[in-house]
This record gives C-alpha cells, structure tokens and sequence, in this order.
C-alpha cells in the first residue's frame, strides 16, 4: 500500500458501520446495468474484456480495475457527497492510519475535544490496552459505544507528548467549517465539501472572526486547514474558490469522454481580500486539491504543507434499479494553468518534514513566517 493509498481506510470512530468493509454478495448486485453504464458515460471507454470480468464477489477489484476511483454502494450503505453530516454519537474523533501510525482527528465540539484533544494524537491504548496488533474495525468497535459511556484512550501528541483521556461519548453534530483555534492565527479546517453548505458556513466563520477582530489594525491572514479534506462536490469547492478570486477569472477546464470541454469562471458576487494560506498533504485528495491548484494558479494563496493525494478527477453517482449506487469518473479537471493533477498532486510552495505538518503549533508559525502570500 502506497503512502497515499493509505488516505482511502480513513472511517469514524463513532460509526456503527463502515462503507468500505462492504463485500458485494453473490446475488443482487446489477452487473449488467452496472457494465452499460461504464460503458456508455465512463470518461474512458473501458475495454469489453474488463466489463466482461466484472464479477459481484470481487465487484470493489473489478471496479478498479477499470478505473482507480470507482465503488459500489449498496442502497443501504450509499451516502451522497451532497449530504452533510447527520448527528452522531460517539467519541467524536474520526481514525486515520498513516504509515505505522493511527491518528485520531477530533471535530470541533465532539467528544474527544471537550476532554482536552484539539489536534491530531497518535492512539496508543483503548482502556489501558495496547492497539497494537488490532485491525482498524477492531480498534473502532472498542471506541464505540453507547452515549454516556465512557473509555479511556491514551495518545501521543505531535510533540511526542504522552497522555491518557477519558472521553464520555455523547451526541454532537460535525460543523461545515471548524474554527479550530480562534484569535490572531484564524484556522478554519475543512473536511469536505457538500453542495449548498460548506460555501455559506465558511462565509459566516469568516465573517465571525472579523468582527470578533474589528478594531486590529493589523489584518491577519485566513489559514485554510485542508490537511484531512478528502473532496466532495467539486462545484462547491469551485464556488469557494470563487470567493477569492475577481469576477470572470478561470476557474477550470471540465474535459468529458471525447475531449468534450467546458470552461468555468468566477461569477460576480463576494471578492473575499484577505491574505491567505492553505495547509496541505497527502490527505488532500479531490476537489479540495482542486481548490488549492486553482487559487495557486491565480497567486492568491500560499501552500504550505506536502504534496497533496493527486486526483484532479469527477467522480459522479449513478443510482441504479434496485437503489444501489455506481461511483465512477466522468470528467478530468485541468487548473487554470492547463495542469491536470491526477497522478502527481499540488506541491506545496512551503514544504515540511511530516512532524510539522502532524503538529499545528509548529506548522502555523511556518506557514505564518512564510513569504508574502499575495
């Protein structure tokens, strides 16, 4: 498994169920819709032969076979893009395994937070004992549990401090844009965009911390935290993207089967000034790498991070028959600068070592004594 490819088993520690565990049953799955649909509406025609292959007890391997980013989703697992995230109960963390390691990701207002994790910490215990050895479910499963409950997990900070907290599962309700650390360094984190809401609670987070600043005369920059946004819907992002740029500038190229383009520029409206930083790495995939190349393009944001996941690509969700949901690619996306990513990723403009980026404390007083951003 490559570094980035670890990106793709990131789940919620507060989930009942996990997705990606699925395994197409024998029967059931509509194979034959499933082969016409790539056939006739996959950004690359796939070769009869891998249609043929595709078989529904081993339907995730078939699929990507034929393209990289293709899934299947049983009706009762399929959650779309569009959808923002439904309230939750649990320890209010999500998991991600990189390299060795296991990190837990607290959201703003969950549980984890409230006991005193603001950042990502490697997770070392679940009630005194080691996970070592535990395979990502496993590991899941001891975290869940029901609400008022409570465990005790032990982590090590990014600074390699060791501690143990003891995290009473409740309910809570993930944020469109989390203000991870208010005052003079505005860190607004996001985790993906969903359609018609991530563009709205961004503009009112920023708006938030101007007035909560109105009288500095000093105009610190917005720092966009992308480090853990895995995509979503690109034409949010797009729109977002827009926020920062001056009416008519490009934002991309949509190339569909064929060649066939679509050029997108920024409409009237909100011209957010500001100076701007985005945090970047692997875990940055989709649309939110999309984003990032564009407002590089147009020298409007200064990237300080690592080289992001590399998918300059639109998926798009067809539902089928019997509910259940094919995800395949159907556009490339080219940056302003004609750059389509997939493959490579968006560099940063400031690189650093893994430590730094893991740790907020350390990687925001770089981005921050980085050069001008505009």
């Amino acid at each position: 498994m490559t570094r980035h490819r670890t990106r793709a088993v990131r789940t919620l520690a507060f989930l009942a169920a996990c997705a990606f565990a699925f395994t197409a049953g024998s029967a059931g799955v509509p194979l034959d819709e499933i082969r016409q649909v790539l056939r006739e509406q996959a950004l690359t025609a796939p070769a009869e032969s891998r249609l043929h292959d595709l078989d529904a007890t081993n339907l995730a391997i078939g699929l990507q076979a034929i393209d990289p980013a293709a899934r299947y989703f049983p009706r009762a697992l399929y959650r779309s893009p569009n959808q923002g995230r439904d309230a939750m109960s649990g320890i209010g963390a999500e998991l991600l395994p990189s390299g060795d390691d296991l990190w837990l990701l607290p959201f703003q207002g969950g549980a984890a937070a409230t006991a005193g994790l603001t950042d990502r910490a490697r997770l070392r215990t679940i009630d005194g004992q080691s996970i070592a050895g535990l395979s990502l479910d496993e590991i899941a499963q001891r975290l869940r549990g029901a609400e008022g409950s409570q465990v005790v997990v032990g982590v090590e900070e990014a600074d390699g401090g060791a501690r143990r907290l003891t995290i009473e599962r409740r309910s809570f309700r993930p944020l469109d844009v989390e203000l991870v650390q208010p005052g003079a360094h505005r860190i607004l984190r996001v985790r993906e965009f969903v359609a018609g809401l991530t563009r709205p609670a961004l503009l009112a987070t920023v708006d938030f911390i101007e007035n909560a600043g109105a009288g500095q005369s000093e105009q610190h920059p917005i720092i966009l935290d992308l480090r853990d946004a895995t995509g979503g819907d690109l034409f949010e992002a797009l729109d977002i993207a827009a926020l920062f740029l001056p009416e008519g500038a490009q934002l991309a190229t949509l190339v569909a089967r064929g060649g066939v383009t679509k050029t997108l520029r920024a409409p009237a409206g909100t011209d957010l000034e500001q100076p701007l930083i985005l945090l970047i790495g692997p875990g940055t995939a989709s649309a939110a790498e999309i984003l990032a190349g564009i407002l590089r393009d147009h020298g409007r944001a200064r990237l300080v991070g690592q080289t992001t996941y590399g998918k300059c690509d639109s998926q798009t969700d067809v539902r089928l028959s019997d509910g259940s949901v094919l995800r395949f690619t159907n556009r490339a996306v080219r940056l302003p600068s004609g750059e389509h990513c997939s493959g490579v990723g968006i560099a940063p403009d400031l690189a650093v070592d893994t430590a730094t980026l893991n740790d907020l404390s350390r990687l925001v007083p770089r981005a921050i004594g980085a050069a001008h951003v505009r």
